[in-house]
Parts: structure tokens; C-alpha cells; sequence
């Protein structure tokens, strides 16, 4: 058996098992199979016949040797608020399978499996804390390997289920609720008795349901329907959206995801890709999603400002992305340009949900990628994140003015300038009369303001090895597409689709062991895949620039595909797309 994934987004991803030569998708369902209820025709995986334990699972059946493929073997699982010595007896029940080994939160994982089997899962989904706890022990210990969890699934929250990172569903909630007269939709669940008109144009529902296995094939087909309307938001780097729009059904999927959000960041940010070019579709529970949130952080731990700056500009955000193709920017611009020394001058936009943008970095994932709801209303929340996020940034960079151009008052000490619009005749007035104290500093040449701008993009992108990486550097064009040149040699140039500096095999040579992958003795074309690797460094993300070397030689750059934790425990998958190699 072999696993392969393919694409990833959030804490999950699709691809690939390999069962007796034949290829299944993933994530997917178990579906139940006995002889009065058959599984569906498009069932790929079945849950035998024989399942009175309700754990038995099987792909194919062998008629020469009369027994099922790929047994899930019987375990005794006791309820998880049991003290840990009694799980123990399920625990050694389960070591011996190769292929499928039943995983308990509360006891260590003794032998490498195939698949694991989530032990208490319905007891466990029945309280949001438990759930989200008992799914990151799980990950924690078995990091990248196929997960299922019994007996939970269903339309309403099989993304929510993919979204915390399980990899395999069943069909056993449905059969349950079907036997009590449940119609699903991808919203809801409906007693049959009380539905005037069905809401679904299913070959049952067309003839209507008579029986229980007209709905059981109806709630069948919505389910279907739900796990390919998953894969596809996976594909398209939607899911979170998709997620986010579920939780308005049920408080226990937003307790979901606002515990994960809240409480297991440093999980989800190794999981969550690093750059991304779709929409991001910001909601009220935006304000602390992963990405987003690792932004705010980056600027704050990462990012230094341009060191000729002495005079900080807040500016508001705009509905077009990146900020400066809006006509409220180029506004805004037109007066910054007149100013007597322009590049002095420090321009930071203040946007909800993602906190503080300085311009260097408006093109980089997901300040230029998001899309919200402009009311012109701000709430407390938002309010308090942005002033805490520019405590903690003024804290690490200082200025000798500060301007806000913003219609909301920050706690700051600053030059008010904005009345009753940012655009309207007066703000910009006063905006370029506070502007006029830029002739009080040291002139700021063009080529200098461009090489600190790259340094500071860099700063956010790779950390403090940027100051070694660009010293001695001379940066040309036009921003935000600049390219960083050594001794003539170009060594970067700035992606707007990615979002980051994307290396040459000379710059990779300047970064040197930083964002590293070791691998076997190859020479790297095309792709590296996770087979060949035998080290990375632990701050790779999905999306990172990476340089490839063998021992203390630099084969190539590329992009990462997978994590570094990944990377290095996968057996199969393309974990680099290799750019330049030796």
C-alpha cells in the first residue's frame, strides 16, 4: 500500500492510496456493506458485511481464499475519560496489524501503520475541545499518515472534518439517521415527515421517497456530493471559506474552528501553505485565522522597517488588492510625491482582519489576496488588534513623526489629518501640509529607499539571514519587480503571483545552508521527491524558496512542496518543484 499526496491546503490535503495495483482518492469514504444494505454503486471502499463491532473495513473480496482484503481488526476501545492503563488493553489488541493500527490520544503509538483508526471518535466530536485536542495528540504522534475516524461523518461537516485533518470518513452516521427518518442537504438535517417539497433534484427525490432506502440513497448522493465539493475547495485553496460557511449551521463547528484558531497556531502554521494567488474571503472569523495571523507575526518578528524612514504614514486599506492600483492610493501617492523628500517618508496601511501592512509588503500573501466587507464600520476587535499590532510594531521601530490618515483614532501619538473621509478635500489638504515636515530630514535618494525596500521584503520572507544576503547587493527595477544583483550576477527577483524573492542557483549559493534541504546523492531536475530527502530545515513551509544541497554542495533551488517535517517522513509525493540546479 502506498500513499501519495497531491495537493494540500489548511491542515489537510487530497491525493492518492494504492491498493492492490488500483488507485483510490483521498480523502474518501468507508462505505457500509451488509446484505440488507448495500453500499452505493460509486463506492470505492466498503465497510464489510461482518460488522457487528463496527470495525471492520475491506476493498476487494477473495473468492478463492473466501475472505476479505485489508482487515481492520476487532479492538476493545474503552470511553476516553477512562484512565490511560485501561486503554492499554485496546492498545496491545491493535499492534500487531501492518496495515491498520487503532490510535488512542491518550497512549503512545508503539509501531508505524498504514492507516490509523481514531479511537472514541464519537464520543470525542461530541465536545468541540476534546475533539480538536484529542485530533493534534493524534497528529502529533503520527504525523503525516492516513487518518479515519469512525462513525461521525455526514454532508453538514464532513469539511470541518477534513478541514482538522482526517483523511477517511464512513457512511455509518448516515444508515443511522436514515433509520430515523433524517433527510440531509449540505446544510442540514430534516425529518422526512415534515418536508412539503424536496430540495434536491436526486433521481429519489424525483419519483419521491417511499421507503428507507429511497432516502438512505438520497442521503448517499448528498454526501457523494459534499466529499467532491471538499476536494475541490482542497484544490482550489478554498477550504477554510468552505468551512467558515458551515460553522453558521452548528456552534460546534465554529467552537471548532475559533479553539484551533485560538489555541493550536504553532500546529497549523507548519500545515498552512505559505503563499497562495485565490481570493481570500475574510469573515469575522478571519481575525485569527492561520495565515492570516502568521502575516501579522512575520511583520512583527521578522520585518524591520527601511532604515532611512523617519516619518510613519497610516493610510486605510482599499477594496482593490494590491493597494496602490486603487485610485484611493493613487491619491494618496500624488501628495506623497509633492512632499519635499518623499522617500523619508513611511507609508503603513491599517486593514482589518490582517492588522498592519507597510507598502514594501502589499504584494505579498495574503495582503494582496483578500477580500472583505467594507462598511466603514469598525468593531472592538478589530480595533483592539490593530492598536495591540501597532504597539508591538512601533515598540521594534522607531520613528520621529507619526501621521494617521486613518478615520478611526488609534492609541498612538500622532497627527490627525483625516476628517470625515481620507478622500475628501479637507484630509487631503491636511495631509500634505503634516507631509511638508519631510524637508526637515536628510534628502532619501530613490536607490536607496529600493535597496532598503528589498532588504526589508526579505527580512519578511527568510529573517535575519537577509542582512547578510543582500550586503554588498545593488537592487534594480521598478517596485514591487525588483531583482537583486552580485558582483553581476542576478541572485532574485521579487514573484508578484508567489508573492517572494525567487532565487537563482547564485543566490542560492549567497543564502547558503538557510531554508535548506539535504538530499541523497542526485543531481536534482525537475522535481525532488520526499524518497530523496534526508534532512530540511524546520522553517520551510509549503511555498518557501529553498536551496538543495548534498553534504556541503548546493545542487539547486526550487520551491518547497511539502513542509519540512514532511518532507522528511514521506515515502512518496513531490516535496520540491526544482528551478536551478547544478
Amino acid at each position: 500500500m502506498k500513499f501519495e499526496a497531491t495537493k494540500r491546503d489548511c491542515n489537510t490535503r487530497i491525493g492518492y492510496i494504492e491498493i492492490e495495483g488500483k488507485e483510490i482518492r483521498i480523502p474518501n469514504i468507508l462505505w457500509y456493506s451488509s446484505p440488507r444494505i448495500p453500499p452505493p454503486p460509486f463506492a470505492d471502499l466498503k465497510l464489510a458485511e461482518d460488522i457487528k463491532a463496527q470495525d471492520f473495513f475491506y476493498k476487494d473480496y477473495e473468492e478463492k481464499e473466501n475472505k476479505y482484503k485489508q482487515i481492520i481488526p476487532a479492538s476493545l476501545i474503552y470511553p476516553y475519560f477512562f484512565p490511560e492503563e485501561i486503554h492499554q488493553k485496546a492498545f496491545e489488541m491493535s499492534k500487531s496489524n501492518e496495515i491498520f493500527s487503532i490510535i488512542f490520544p491518550k497512549f503512545p503509538v508503539a509501531k508505524k501503520s498504514f492507516i490509523y483508526v481514531m479511537a472514541n471518535a464519537q464520543e470525542l466530536f461530541t465536545n468541540p475541545r476534546e475533539f480538536v485536542s484529542a485530533i493534534v495528540k493524534i497528529r502529533e504522534k503520527i504525523g503525516y499518515k492516513l487518518l479515519y475516524a469512525p462513525g461521525i461523518a455526514n454532508p453538514v461537516n464532513l469539511p470541518i472534518l477534513s478541514y482538522v485533518g482526517i483523511d477517511l470518513f464512513d457512511s455509518l452516521d448516515i444508515v443511522i439517521k436514515s433509520r430515523r427518518g433524517i433527510y440531509f442537504t449540505s446544510t442540514g438535517e430534516y425529518n422526512l415527515e415534515e418536508i412539503e417539497e424536496y430540495p434536491c433534484s436526486c433521481s429519489f427525490c424525483k419519483k419521491g421517497i417511499e421507503n428507507f432506502n429511497d432516502l438512505l440513497m438520497h442521503n448517499y448522493e448528498i454526501m457523494k456530493n459534499e466529499l467532491i465539493r471538499t476536494i475541490r475547495a482542497i484544490e482550489n485553496r478554498e477550504l477554510r471559506e468552505l468551512v467558515e460557511s458551515k460553522s453558521h449551521f452548528n456552534p460546534k463547528y465554529a467552537s471548532i474552528i475559533r479553539i484551533l484558531d485560538m489555541e493550536y497556531y504553532n500546529y497549523q502554521e507548519k500545515r498552512f501553505p505559505l503563499t497562495g494567488n485565490k481570493k481570500l474571503i475574510a469573515s469575522p472569523y478571519s481575525l485569527y485565522r492561520v495565515d492570516i495571523r502568521r502575516f501579522r507575526e512575520r511583520v512583527i518578528e521578522r520585518y524591520e522597517k527601511p532604515e532611512s524612514t523617519k516619518i510613519l504614514l497610516l493610510l486605510p486599506c482599499s477594496a482593490k488588492k494590491p493597494y496602490s492600483t486603487s485610485k484611493s492610493h493613487k491619491i494618496f501617492n500624488s501628495i506623497i510625491a509633492n512632499s519635499p523628500n518623499r522617500y523619508v517618508i513611511h507609508e503603513v496601511i491599517i486593514t482589518s482582519p490582517i492588522g498592519i501592512v507597510p507598502r514594501e509588503l502589499e504584494c505579498i500573501y495574503p495582503a494582496a489576496h483578500y477580500d472583505i466587507s467594507v462598511t466603514g464600520y469598525w468593531d472592538k476587535e478589530e480595533i483592539y488588534m490593530v492598536n495591540e499590532c501597532l504597539k508591538r510594531y512601533l515598540d521594534k521601530n522607531k520613528y520621529d513623526a507619526i501621521i494617521n490618515h486613518l478615520p478611526i483614532p488609534l492609541d498612538i501619538d500622532a497627527i490627525e489629518t483625516c476628517k470625515e473621509h481620507p478622500t475628501s478635500g479637507d484630509s487631503l489638504k491636511n495631509l500634505a501640509k503634516a507631509l511638508e515636515i519631510s524637508e526637515n530630514y536628510e534628502n532619501v535618494t530613490h536607490t536607496k529607499r529600493r535597496y532598503e525596500n528589498a532588504k526589508s521584503m526579505l527580512l519578511y520572507q527568510f529573517g535575519q539571514i537577509a542582512k547578510k544576503f543582500i550586503e554588498g547587493c545593488e537592487v534594480k527595477g521598478k517596485f514591487p519587480d525588483y531583482k537583486i544583483y552580485y558582483e553581476d550576477k542576478q541572485l532574485a527577483m521579487f514573484s508578484q503571483k508567489r508573492g517572494l524573492f525567487i532565487l537563482t542557483f547564485a543566490g542560492g549559493r549567497k543564502l547558503g545552508k538557510n531554508y535548506w534541504v539535504e538530499i541523497d546523492d542526485f543531481i536534482p531536475k525537475g522535481s525532488v521527491f520526499a524518497m530523496g530527502i534526508k534532512n530540511a530545515d524546520e522553517r520551510i513551509r509549503i511555498g518557501d524558496e529553498v536551496v538543495i544541497f548534498h553534504d556541503e554542495e548546493l545542487r539547486g533551488v526550487g520551491t518547497a512542496k511539502m513542509n519540512a517535517e514532511e518532507m522528511v517522513e514521506a515515502d512518496a509525493g513531490e516535496a520540491i518543484k526544482v528551478r536551478h540546479y547544478k
